[in-house]
């Protein structure tokens, strides 16, 4: 409570209180984006793990939309948006602990000044949700396990705890094992810690994180562990160095963090020396956890084929948003007003930049209106196009009563796609993604053997008819071209869809997992 009665924890409870009013608002506004349609499949075939990403996030969602009792995307995103008002909080306790209550708060701001983690986490149905929340509450554990413990103050339950919340956080997604090696690298590197070695609490955290993960493994066991390799692969996957590539993802953390935040995060290890001496041990262990999977993933970058996955070293620079806070706080008690008004005019433009984004994505406004502003922030692509729901779609099933058929099934050919169509359908048709190479984790919920001697409709970007019947005319008796369904945001055109009706499924589509 007495966190509560400070001013410093007041401030952060009004931050809460406004930004979720502001993120309810923004999910009932803009429809659901590539990956958080993708998982909603997910949502709807609970198991102990996924292809791709452990449990958290599909248990969350899955909850959800039972309570609510419909499929919408407030129902899918509800526990997110909770989530982070959580995380907001866990950001203010830690700081507090670490540094003190204002710098706790400004951590907290920070937080809710970020793209990447204001609307990308804070918003969306993503693994990132519960593994902030799980990453910040493991990191308040190691608090007073780790960094303030001392011999007298050793207390078994302290380390109970952090075993929980790195297991809750590596069923969140499996970048949270760097905990482990940021937390066992501050222990090596500090003398004045390595008495923790000679105690049974660090172990047995890793115990009780173990059996916390143990779905993963019993899932991943089943199918010869394709998760483990899959995402595996995506690291080690040697294309030489390309600088470009390197720079494209550093320009895409900035980005989604916006530069008036990152530059600063990026500068947090070389304000070390300069730092109070007591806080030096802090900055340590935030510098220690912050660090590898900001470094990792952005390596990874210069030699393997990512793509976009900028947010990647998010769980990084959350730490590092920590030691900011205290930074901020202390340019707010030493700087001048020069100072205050570049703090608060950052504060102003990431709102403002939100806001466009938002705009953007309800209405398509900046594309044409200011020269294509929403194009050159996204690299040459409009990105918000891919938060337009396919409702559209939803017509054209409900005109040609193919939601009354028992005997029709929907497929598609990319699973960036897949999922808007599977989204759009409300999970009322049985979907199939019949990719012979990457059908992803709609490989684990059906199997097409089961459709064989059954209709079914094809959903594609692709338009040239003759292609499609290349790729599928071995599987289907034959392949009718259907009218395309035009997909609009304000009465502009920004997708087309493609159909094609397979008039019966031959034989069974190969699939390459287990």
């Amino acid at each position: 409570m007495t966190d509560l009665r400070s001013p410093a924890g007041r401030a952060t409870l009004w931050l809460i209180l406004v930004s979720l009013v502001l993120r309810l608002l923004i999910a009932m506004s803009v429809g659901l984006g590539v990956g958080e349609s993708y998982y909603f499949a997910a949502a709807q075939h609970l198991s102990l793990s996924y292809f791709d990403q452990p449990p958290a996030a599909a248990f969350l969602a899955g909850v959800s939309l039972k309570l609510f009792g419909a499929v919408s995307g407030l129902a899918l995103r509800a526990p997110f948006i909770l989530l982070f008002a959580g995380t907001t909080w866990l950001m203010f306790l830690t700081g507090r602990r670490l540094f003190g209550p204002w710098q706790g708060f400004w951590a907290a701001l920070l937080l809710n000044l970020a793209p990447v983690f204001a609307l990308s986490t804070g918003v969306f149905f993503q693994p990132e949700a519960p593994l902030m929340f799980f990453w910040l509450a493991c990191l308040a554990c190691l608090v007073p396990a780790l960094v303030r413990a001392t011999p007298e103050q050793y207390r078994r339950q302290d380390w109970i705890a952090v075993g929980l919340t790195l297991g809750l956080a590596m069923l969140s997604k499996y970048s949270a094992g760097f905990l482990v090696l940021g937390a066992g690298m501050y222990v090596l590197t500090r003398r004045d810690r390595w008495w923790l070695l000679r105690r049974p609490g660090p172990y047995l955290a890793l115990v009780v994180a173990a059996v916390c993960f143990l779905p993963v493994l019993i899932w991943n066991a089943r199918y010869d562990w394709v998760s483990f390799l899959w995402q595996g692969q995506r690291g080690t996957d040697y294309h030489g160095i390309h600088l470009d590539w390197l720079l494209h993802n550093l320009s895409g953390q900035a980005l989604e963090l916006l530069p008036w935040i990152w530059l600063p995060l990026v500068m947090e290890p070389f304000r070390m020396r300069s730092s109070p001496e007591g806080d030096r041990p802090a900055r340590s262990f935030l510098l220690w956890v912050g660090l590898p999977p900001i470094l990792a993933f952005t390596a990874v970058s210069a030699y393997a084929k990512i793509g976009d996955h900028f947010h990647w070293g998010t769980p990084g620079y959350l730490t590092l948003l920590l030691g900011l806070g205290a930074t901020v706080h202390h340019w707010l008690v030493r700087g001048g007003f020069g100072r205050k008004l570049l703090i608060g005019g950052t504060a102003v433009a990431s709102v403002a930049f939100m806001g466009m984004a938002n705009v953007q994505a309800v209405t398509g406004h900046f594309t044409t209106g200011y020269g294509g502003l929403s194009r050159w922030l996204a690299s040459g692509n409009d990105a918000t196009i891919e938060l337009i729901d396919f409702h559209e779609l939803d017509t054209r099933f409900s005109e040609r009563g193919w939601y009354q058929r028992q005997d029709l099934f929907v497929f598609s050919d990319r699973w960036f796609l897949g999922g808007k169509v599977d989204y759009a359908l409300k999970g009322r048709m049985p979907f199939l993604l019949l990719n012979p190479s990457d059908p992803r984790e709609y490989a684990f919920f059906d199997t097409p053997a089961r459709w064989v001697g059954k209709e079914g409709i094809l959903v594609s970007y692709r338009s040239d008819s003759t292609e499609v019947r290349r790729d599928y005319a071995e599987y289907c008796a034959s392949l009718e071209t259907l009218a395309p369904v035009e997909i609009t945001r304000r009465g502009k055109v920004e997708r087309t869809l493609h159909l094609y009706r397979c008039t019966e499924l031959v034989k069974s589509f190969p699939l390459p997992y287990p």
